[in-house]
């Protein structure tokens, strides 16, 4: 993400500059004519831009506007002691603060502001990390006091990783690590902290004196390289020159300088003048050409904004693709100003559908997706295909950030629910979103494409654990983001939840070991961005190192307390109801009903309170938003996904063989077992994948073996029962086998808590002799008995769709009893 200036992104190239020893004006900066002499020099390199550790005087600040070289100012005051112990420590910071703004204001050429740099590890540990991160807060509302315009940002670095800087309007880190791969996995770690802010390097460098000259220049290119395939906003290199003053001495034990004292280029200069001349896609080995597919339904009111943005992606080899999937709004009028555009209409089909056509369509070898409410950074591909191409990964992702689109949609992306990323480390991605993901052509078509009964949502989390699943993994690129229009209305934002909560029951059908009892998947990995799926309860763990000397002294963040959200839930709410009618004759239960609600809603407004809100828009009216849709979020979502699960079990299109079943094939044991014979050398897999080809085809939902149960198949054609289907196969020589298909009839986790509700009552009415907690007990007999004898007929039908799978493959029943003509 980079920081926009007169109109134009620009990306950071700078140096840091000085302290100088005292000039007349007894400021630490060099004589303006010396200071003319270095930004023209600096300009000649590609410097667009100084970091200044004292308040620069206007004669430089001046100078930066004429030569067009931005100021980076660091404020400085005693950090180095224990400043919250000493009010007038305080009151020193807050007035160089204020100093530096007032005089900064004036000027075009003041970039930012770093309101500290590096507070010592020790003194954060003295006093408190919330502490100082409140002291922290303050400066930067002192800056933002004097000009409301301006950009605060601390230096941080890895001895205080752990504070959280989320009030500052850019992250700046000071790296100082050789080793290029270590810099590249710990800037990795910075961006994954950081994803939704802009990040940039306040300080790399090496010394000459030790390191020698050529190492340097070979040290700094390389990493300032890195920093831009990887996305970063800027990087500061530590320093310009050797001439360098700390204390009113000259250092003369080091040589960080890119020029010597007397501004002589050393070879550095030259390698970072190469580097900063070039963009992420000249950095790449290769360009291969990339097919980008947008699928759209109806998307009109942002799809002219995403074209825009594609159309200035800087990347030498890509086409555009747009899947209109039977829009009815202006769609095809605004793909009529894009003539470059590939478009392709079909009547609605569905997302994934949608998203396969495009595959097909695809010219290129890196296949790339995005929606049509997106649009997307310039470097976006380049800093996709340089991560895909970095190693052995078949799939990337990136971040999908929230662009400003008032209030009310902050409220929306502050909200639990939104696509994110799940990280399993910080270069390995269990998923990434839809809006933004990227795939070698040939690792989707391996895998037969996207899953087209996910007609709203779930395909990209489905592609992603195929894929895994397949031996393959997916890699994740941070820097490479898009910005993501989020649902404009609350009435929006809960339809999306419940397309949401559909996707989650098709997809613990594919996937049953991905999900809890409850049905919410279980990720391995973390979930990153800026909304949350749970309570944080208890403060994060951070690594400090023997006595705080840890020299990368990381934080661990606890994972959201689920089981504190058991108040928010659909089940929670039913029960609440329950006890509610239940006062209607114990009035008693209506306090305990009252209760429930009170959690209720104390979890709704706990979670509004820890949203993470932009500053300008965090009110009390817009946590109070975000409270009441985080109440509505997860009902909404579990009732479609209820409802999913209990309608989803029969096929959607007619099958003859099945509607013209008249009889029951499965006993009311719920147990069968059916023989074919082969002499043509068909094995028992090839059966099990032509019926799962039919099933598929005829919209019957089923769970495979995941490599972890006794059985092959379960189908899905009851609410209450689920039919799994066994094989074995044996070996008769010449070809000829015996397959053999065990059916097993088993109550669906929605029927056993009503066994289980049975049994209990049952025992009750037995120890109480109660003649109603009896007849209870019988109704609930009796519905567990209508709900098996309905499986079986429903399951026969299964069963009788697979007798025609065999009979297509020419297998030959043996058993007596024979499927109908």
């Amino acid at each position: 993400m980079l920081f926009i200036r007169k109109g134009e992104r620009v990306r950071l190239r700078g140096v840091t500059y000085g302290p100088f020893a005292l000039n007349a004006d007894g400021q630490p900066f060099p004589e303006e004519k010396l200071i003319h002499d270095d930004f023209q020099q600096m300009q000649s390199a590609g410097i667009n831009s100084i970091r200044t550790y004292h308040l620069p005087p206007e004669g430089l600040l001046a100078e930066a506007e004429e030569t067009d070289i931005s100021v980076f100012v660091d404020i400085p005051w005693p950090k180095h002691m224990c400043f919250l112990e000493s009010e007038k420590a305080q009151k020193a910071a807050r007035q160089a603060v204020r100093a530096a703004v007032e005089r900064g204001r004036k000027y075009p050429s003041v970039l930012a502001y770093s309101i500290a740099n590096e507070i010592p590890p020790s003194i954060v540990r003295w006093h408190g990390a919330r502490k100082v991160e409140r002291f922290l807060t303050e400066l930067r509302d002192s800056a933002k006091q004097i000009d409301p315009d301006c950009l605060v940002t601390y230096a941080n670095y890895p001895p205080t990783e752990y504070l959280d800087l989320s009030f500052l309007d850019f992250i700046t880190f000071n790296v100082y690590l050789h080793c290029r791969e270590t810099f590249r996995r710990y800037l990795f770690r910075l961006q994954n902290l950081y994803g939704h802010k802009p990040l940039v390097l306040g300080e790399i460098g090496m010394d000459t004196l030790r390191h020698g000259e050529q190492a340097q220049a070979e040290f700094l290119a390389g990493h300032a390289r890195e920093a831009i395939l990887m996305g970063l906003a800027g990087v500061y290199v530590f320093s310009w020159t050797d001439e360098w003053h700390t204390g009113g001495h000259l250092i003369k034990d080091w040589a960080f300088g890119i020029t010597q004292a007397d501004r002589s280029p050393k070879p550095a200069y030259h390698e970072l003048q190469e580097v900063f001349e070039r963009s992420p896609a000249e950095f790449l080995e290769e360009t291969p050409r990339v097919s980008v597919v947008v699928c759209t339904y109806n998307g009109g009111r942002t799809l002219e904004q995403c074209l825009r943005s594609l159309q200035a992606v800087n990347y030498p080899d890509y086409e555009v693709i747009v899947v209109d999937d039977g829009s009815t709004d202006r769609t095809q009028s605004i793909l009529a100003k894009f003539p470059e555009v590939r478009a392709i209409r079909q009547p609605n089909q569905g997302l994934s559908q949608a998203r396969n056509v495009g595959l097909q369509a695809a010219t290129g070898s890196i296949v790339a997706y995005t929606d049509s409410d997106c649009y997307v950074d310039p470097d976006w591909l380049s800093l996709l295909v340089g991560q895909l191409l970095a190693g052995e990964a078949v799939a990337v992702g990136g971040p999908n950030l929230t662009p400003e689109d008032g209030r009310l949609a902050a409220c929306v992306a502050a909200s639990p629910g939104q696509p994110m990323h799940v990280l399993e480390s910080d270069q390995v991605a269990e998923h990434i979103p839809g809006c933004n993901m990227a795939f070698r052509r040939e690792a989707l078509l391996a895998i037969n494409g996207f899953d087209p009964q996910f007609r709203k949502a779930g395909d990209d989390v489905d592609i992603c654990w195929r894929l895994q699943q397949a031996g393959q993994w997916i890699t994740y690129a941070p820097g490479a983001f898009v910005w993501h229009h989020r649902r404009q209305t609350p009435k929006a934002y809960l339809r999306q939840q419940a397309g949401y909560g559909e996707a989650e029951a098709l997809l613990r059908f594919k996937h049953p070991d991905r999900f809890n009892g409850r049905g919410d998947g279980k990720w391995r990995g973390v979930l990153y961005g800026v909304s949350f799926q749970g309570l944080r309860l208890g403060e994060s763990l951070i690594y400090r190192g023997t006595f705080g000397t840890g020299l990368f002294q990381c934080i661990y963040q606890r994972g959201p307390a689920h089981w504190a959200m058991l108040p928010s839930t659909l089940e929670w709410q039913i029960v609440a109801l329950f006890m509610a009618a239940t006062g209607l004759y114990w009035p008693a239960a209506w306090i305990g009903c009252f209760f429930m609600f009170l959690l209720s809603g104390l979890v709704a407004v706990l979670r509004g309170w820890q949203a993470n809100l932009a500053p300008a828009h965090d009110r009390f009216s817009s946590r109070l938003r975000v409270a009441l849709l985080c109440y509505a979020q997860p009902l909404v979502r579990s009732w479609q996904r209820y409802q999913t699960r209990f309608f989803a079990y029969h096929s959607s299109r007619s099958d003859s063989d099945s509607q013209r079943l008249g009889k029951r094939l499965l006993p009311m044991t719920g147990r069968l077992t059916v023989d074919f014979w082969s002499e043509e050398g068909h094995d028992r897999i090839q059966f099990l994948n032509a019926a799962i080809n039919h099933l598929e085809q005829i919209g019957w939902n089923k769970t495979l073996d995941s490599g972890w149960s006794s059985w092959d198949m379960e189908i899905h054609c009851h609410p209450w029962t689920v039919l799994r289907a066994y094989t074995v196969q044996e070996e008769h020589g010449g070809g000829k086998h015996l397959i053999r298909v065990g059916y097993r009839l088993r109550l669906s986790e929605y029927a056993k808590p009503i066994g289980a509700m049975c049994i209990f009552v049952t025992a009750a009415a037995t120890a109480l002799q109660s003649w109603p907690l009896a007849l209870i007990g019988l109704f609930l007999l009796l519905c567990l008995g209508g709900m098996w004898i309905s499986g079986t007929y429903r399951s026969s039908r299964a069963i009788c769709l697979l007798d025609r799978v065999a009979r297509e493959l020419g297998l030959t029943r043996c058993d007596p009893r024979s499927p109908p003509q």
